[in-house]
């Protein structure tokens, strides 16, 4: 199982939206969100999944692809969320046996927040 400071590994896969996604496509392009849930949780209204959809227009006014999938990613269980940079290293990885206790959206938007304001020359000199 993949953990902080991991790299995401390429995959395809196809969203709960139905369209598919590429990781290859944004790697170094933008920063990733991505929700591996049970095909189940993908169609219940109001829940974990419908919270963070609804704020997808924030992760892209900050530069993150969110996706949202029911399918397999190596390395990856299910239910999990993982937020990693543009260049693929992990900073959030949570995974919990119920999909509504995920990191809630705000969270996330917060680890997406925190990508765009970090200074990888400073974190190199703090290792």
């Amino acid at each position: 199982m993949l953990q902080r400071g991991d790299s995401v590994p390429h995959f395809d896969v196809r969203t709960v939206g139905g369209k598919l996604f590429s990781y290859s496509t944004f790697w170094k392009r933008r920063n990733v969100v991505l929700l591996v849930i049970p095909a189940a949780e993908s169609e219940s209204p109001g829940s974990y999944v419908s919270r963070v959809l609804a704020r997808k227009s924030e992760f892209t006014a900050k530069d993150a692809e969110c996706v949202v999938t029911a399918e397999s990613v190596p390395g990856i269980p299910s239910p999990a969320v993982v937020v990693a940079d543009r260049w693929g290293e992990i900073v959030h990885f949570a995974t919990t046996p119920q999909v509504d206790d995920l990191t809630s959206p705000d969270e996330l938007l917060d680890w997406v927040d925190y990508l765009e304001r970090r200074c990888p020359e400073c974190e190199g000199e703090a290792k």
